[in-house]
């Protein structure tokens, strides 16, 4: 069970729905954020964060590895995808909504790490989704985003009763 953090911007916040400002320079303020992202994450019992559900609208990211490390991203891009599963998937900014929602099943990205060195990171499975989740987070994109137009228009709908 995802607990509430207050911190957390939830829908219909106007800061989800708008891209992400690039991150020019990695200073001591981006490490500082990437870091109190992974606090969030933590209390939220959760496995993933960007920057926009805390009310910051640059392109950082943090996500939970299987290792139980985190992955630190600032300005990702998919570069690869590959097969599709359809899973489930819930949001901490759309409290309560679960979705069944297809996901690439192996994914590459194309990162800076908090050195300021571009990486690339292969993820498969539940990371690979936590990573989508996070990455269309920073494009202004939410869960019920990826849904058909009329699957789109019947849970927004039903989410605000």
């Amino acid at each position: 069970m995802k607990k509430t953090v207050e911190i957390i911007r939830t829908f219909p916040n106007s800061i989800l729905k708008v891209k992400t400002k690039k991150v020019r320079d990695i200073s001591e303020s981006v490490i500082k954020t990437l870091d109190e992202m992974v606090k969030v994450v933590k209390m939220a019992d959760a496995a993933g964060l960007a920057a926009n559900q805390i009310g910051i609208s640059r392109s950082l990211a943090v996500c939970l590895l299987e290792n139980n490390e985190f992955l630190k991203i600032i300005n990702p891009v998919i570069k690869e995808m590959d097969g599709e599963e359809v899973n489930e998937e819930g949001c901490l900014s759309v409290p309560g909504a679960v979705l069944e929602l297809p996901r690439a099943k192996r994914i590459i990205i194309e990162y800076l790490n908090t050195d300021g060195n571009m990486k690339t990171f292969e993820a498969s499975g539940f990371t690979a989704r936590v990573l989508q989740h996070e990455i269309d987070h920073l494009n202004g994109l939410l869960i019920f985003d990826r849904l058909n137009p009329q699957e789109r228009i019947k849970f927004l709908r039903e989410y605000k009763q």
